[in-house]
């Protein structure tokens, strides 16, 4: 055989391994994993997040304003009468006892609002006791709590408000049950400090029993050859079960001179009810945690543009090119980011909010 014949049959069965590759890929993901656009505004403020009871009841915030299908189509609705028009930064959170809660501030940050979506209308609640609304997590309309991203937590028990000034600064909170509930952050062992030498923040978590709140040491994290300022902390939490709760954050420091500093790396533990032990990095762009939702058995969606599979595949999700509107091109590719994004219950649908180019975009996945 010649040496053009070899190249050929080389050539060859590269392109059939590639095609294999990607049919497989395509097998495991499914055939459709494309954002299509379901609504394109060229003129609307930020779409700040979504959340879904039914295929027939899905919610958009957006600045001073929602959106809502009711299964005919996007409509646009007021915020709830508690939260008034002048507001921003709304964000859903789901109730596990049914419905969901929406909790907006004024344009200043203040002013903190919350009201309960039942299914058919809104439930205003009192003002929180703090400015900020850093996390939620509720329980039942009845059972509700909030991060001020600070110190502060905060619970509804369907009568009034209660605060509650914790021993570190927690950002994250997740739980399986209204006695097992985690708040994570970062704390100083030894201060806040900016001088070399001297350990700067190291991650902290806290866990609720139903009765009282409770500190549960973590591992520290330090560079072989010590750092200026280093800085780890928990960013996310995400509860499992209540022998499987993971976190996630940053391990990095900050430069205070002319030295090269460590690379960051990533801080990833799992606690199994008795210890933590630490979790292998992800691989790869899917190693960055954006606004993602699991997907049942399938995996998760990270961020706009990769799909974690439940064997640890890293797959890329495609979009399609934004349709003609008023100031948009015919055809024109944008980059898509997204706020947020939500399973829709009982499909197989999933909803992302966000924005692609100067247009804010609601985009839907089918699997």
């Amino acid at each position: 055989m010649n040496t053009s014949m070899v190249k050929v049959n080389v050539a060859l069965a590269a392109l059939l391994l590639l095609f294999v590759s990607v049919v497989a890929l395509r097998a495991v993901i499914g055939p459709r994993m494309t954002w299509e656009y379901d609504r394109v505004f060229p003129d609307t403020n930020e779409l700040s997040d979504v959340a879904a009871t039914a295929s027939d009841d899905i919610w958009v915030a957006g600045d001073g304003f929602l959106l809502h299908d009711d299964g005919t189509g996007w409509q646009r609705r007021p915020m709830p009468a508690s939260s008034g028009d002048s507001v921003h930064g709304a964000r859903f959170d789901a109730v596990d006892s049914g419905g969901f809660l929406l909790t907006a501030s004024e344009k200043d940050g203040n002013a903190r609002r919350m009201a309960r979506w039942d299914g058919t209308r809104w439930t205003a609640l009192p003002e929180l006791p703090g400015s900020r609304a850093m996390d939620v997590r509720a329980f039942a309309a009845d059972d509700i709590w909030v991060l001020d991203g600070k110190t502060g937590v905060y619970h509804w028990n369907g009568t009034r408000w209660t605060a509650t000034d914790l021993p570190v600064t927690v950002t994250a909170l997740d739980g399986v049950a209204p006695d097992d509930l985690w708040a994570v952050g970062h704390h100083y062992p030894h201060g806040p400090d900016e001088r070399l030498g001297l350990p700067g923040a190291q991650p902290a978590a806290m866990h609720w029993d139903g009765h009282v709140w409770s500190r549960i040491p973590v591992p520290e994290y330090h560079y072989t050859v010590p750092a200026a300022e280093e800085l780890a902390y928990f960013t996310e939490v995400a509860a499992l079960a209540k022998g499987d709760v993971r976190v996630y954050g940053k391990h990095t420091s900050i430069s205070e001179d002319d030295e090269p500093d460590p690379a960051p790396e990533d801080v990833r533990q799992r606690w199994n009810a008795t210890a933590w032990t630490k979790l292998p990095n992800a691989e790869g762009t899917c190693s960055d945690r954006g606004p993602w939702v699991d997907d049942g058995e399938r995996g998760a969606v990270l961020s706009a543009g990769r799909y974690l599979t439940a064997d640890g595949l890293c797959a890329g999700i495609a979009q399609s090119k934004l349709p003609s509107a008023d100031g948009i091109r015919s055809g024109a590719q944008q980059s898509l980011r997204l706020n947020a994004i939500t399973a829709v219950p009982g499909t197989d649908r999933i909803i992302g909010v966000g924005s692609a180019g100067d247009s804010s975009v609601i985009v839907s996945l089918e699997r």
